[in-house]
């Protein structure tokens, strides 16, 4: 992937163009002049900016710190070259946020690119996500050091692996131990201190057995008593029922013969025509057409078929005498000459005269099949048909209106109760408001002591029939999360041996990779490194015995160090991106600065390398060696 310009409405860059070469590019400015805003630019454009990261203490989210001063909306154009292709990208604000539009399209045709999105377009042309990317080959201003993280670990253990990349040490490590923590964290949370509380919840609920039966006993005596006086009130709040139900059955009786008599007439209404049988007003129409269309349609059939048939006949007339009796002619004449080949061919005659005259007769049946077949309903009987089904569906609709409106005042009144007549009802006695009062404070009371009896039964029930078999299944389960207590604890020390190994395999190409490369920066002073799995470094250093840490060096030395190693996982991990580099040798002496621009040089033949400085040696430097070297506008 080659960088042709950059356009960006970003920060303090306002319309600016930055235009680049392939290889290494060396752009200079003093400080405060826009490097590291197209640092972060060009990953903004790669990846997007992150709606979702809110300013906070002592640090402003992307989108708030390169807010365009001028006011304008952020967006940028980026034209590059990809396999081939020469590629536009451009990103600008919309409703989702800044950076929130999206564009890929073909610089010579401006037709889109299919295969890139405003999610994939950074991934699809380095190779690497965005995690990777800023942690190998974006080196930021005072950010040389590299710190670990899931998706640079994946990509770090697929080169020593099969080149998987969906599985992390730290994230099923991490997932591991929050599987354990949730069977148990400490001693008052988890799934083992839940359980073993609820053990102890149900053994409580079996000591209270005894008090349970006591209370069952209780409600069911007052429940007895309460039934047989709900009984007797009942009764005779039957007796008013039953006198007013009286006036509403014989309503109730009167629909019932109007109901009736309306069935009975649409019972007694004679069939349609079947032809028009479920059929609408106009499906009725529509048939009586069809009809019409068929008889036409079956004379024209009958017509051809006379027509054909008698052609047939005269053919069979014609053809099958003259080859019967030429057979016959050229068979005897055979026998007589005794040139026997005419017999044979007098008998193939014949046998063509027998199969002419089947194929003629099968043909000619299949016509009589339609000369003989039955016609259908002519024109004018379907219309006559077609309107008295009509008056049949009239009639039956007033029909069925009237059997709808009694069908509905006998359900009206049966829905009020009533029924039959079945007699006269004799006066009750009594007021039934006091009779009903009476009733309701009865059934207030029953229920009260049916809930208690349910609650003492429920508590029996369970006690008895649930509780041990609770107990059982709790102790099961508790045994069982303390089984996968252990066999996750297990796991983890699994993971780890797994993981040392792991790090055995691809840690010695880093190191020895990484080790070369310190060794060209601090021109031998420094023989090579060893790197632990948080990515911190045991240096060999020229005359000590034994290797030390990374601390000891000074700040310069150690800013190589970390070069030497992001440098190192860039080729290993990101061959494709681009490298970009924030005056990263702000630290470096003039000597060891010639060997990184040197170092720089070489990887620029197989990448493109922007070095953003503010040093004027690096211009210097890079006009003697030919690199491409441009002084930003100052804005």
């Amino acid at each position: 992937m080659n960088i042709i310009s950059m356009t960006a409405t970003f920060g303090k860059l306002a319309g600016a163009t930055l235009a680049l070469k392939p290889g290494l590019n060396i752009l200079t400015a003093p400080n405060e002049c826009g490097k590291s805003t197209w640092a972060a630019f060009l990953t903004a454009m790669l990846y997007g900016i992150d709606t979702r990261e809110r300013d906070r203490a002592g640090h402003l989210a992307q989108k708030t710190r390169y807010q365009p001063w001028s006011g304008a909306a952020m967006a940028g154009e980026i034209r590059l070259e990809w396999q081939g292709q020469a590629i536009t990208l451009r990103r600008f604000a919309n409703r989702s946020g800044p950076f929130g539009g999206f564009e890929a399209v073909y610089t010579a045709t401006g037709d889109p690119v299919p295969f890139l999105t405003a999610a994939n377009v950074g991934e699809t042309l380095t190779g690497v996500s965005r995690e990777v990317f800023v942690r190998c080959a974006l080196v930021g201003q005072g950010e040389t050091a590299v710190t670990p993280g899931p998706d640079l670990e994946r990509r770090i253990a697929a080169l020593a692996t099969t080149g998987e990349e969906d599985v992390s040490y730290s994230a099923t490590d991490r997932t591991l131990k929050d599987w354990r923590n949730r069977r148990q964290a400490n001693r008052a949370t988890g799934l083992i201190p839940q359980l073993e509380e609820k053990l102890a919840q149900v053994e409580g609920v079996l000591a209270h057995t005894a008090q349970a039966r006591h209370t069952q006993a209780r409600a069911r005596q007052e429940l007895a008593e309460l039934r047989a006086r709900r009984e007797q009130l009942e009764a005779r709040l039957s007796q008013h029922q039953a006198y007013r139900q009286q006036g509403l059955n014989q309503r109730y009786a009167q629909a019932k013969a109007q109901q009736a008599q309306a069935r009975a007439q649409l019972d007694a209404l004679p069939a349609p025509d079947p032809r028009f049988v479920g059929l609408t007003a106009a499906q009725a129409m529509e048939q009586a057409g069809r009809f019409a269309q068929q008889g036409q349609e079956h004379s024209r059939q009958r017509q051809q078929a006379q027509t054909r048939r008698q052609a047939l006949s005269g053919a069979m007339k014609l053809w099958v005498p003259l080859l019967g009796v030429g057979g016959l002619l050229l068979i005897i004449l055979g026998f007589f000459l005794t040139v026997y080949p005419l017999s044979f061919a007098g008998f193939g005659c014949m046998a063509a005269a027998v199969i002419l005259a089947m194929a003629l007769v099968a043909k000619m049946g299949k016509y009589d099949k339609i000369l003989y077949a039955p016609a259908p309903s002519q024109g004018e009987s379907a219309q006559e048909a077609m309107q008295r089904y009509l008056d049949w569906l009239t009639q039956r609709g007033q029909l069925e209106e009237q059997l709808r409106y009694a069908g509905a005042r006998v359900a009206d009144l049966e829905a009020q109760g009533a029924q039959c007549p079945t007699g006269s009802v004799p006066t009750p006695t009594g007021d039934p408001q006091v009779l009903t009062a009476q009733l309701r404070q009865v059934e207030g009371q029953m229920a009260q002591w049916r809930s208690r009896l349910d609650q003492a039964t429920g508590a029996l029930g369970r006690d008895t029939l649930e509780g041990e078999s609770r107990r059982d299944q709790l102790q099961g389960e508790l045994a069982q999360r303390r089984e996968e207590y252990q066999a996750l604890t297990l796991a983890l020390e699994g993971l780890e041996e797994a993981n040392a190994a792991l790090r055995q395999r691809f840690s010695p190409a880093l190191n020895e990779k990484a080790g070369q490369l310190l060794t060209r920066l601090t021109g031998g002073q420094h023989r090579g490194l060893t790197l632990a799995r948080d990515l911190s470094a045991q240096v060999e250093q020229q005359g000590v015995s034994l290797p030390h840490s990374q601390l000891f060096l000074s700040e310069g030395a150690q800013e190589q160090l970390y070069l030497a190693l992001r440098l190192a996982l860039c080729d290993l991990v990101a061959p494709q991106a681009p490298l970009v580099l924030d005056d990263t040798l702000a630290y470096f002496d003039d000597t060891r600065a010639a060997a990184a621009l040197e170092l720089l040089g070489e990887l620029a033949q197989e990448r493109q390398v922007l070095l953003f400085s503010c040093h004027r040696r690096d211009a210097a430097w890079g006009q003697a060696h030919g690199a491409f070297v441009t002084r930003l506008q100052e804005t």
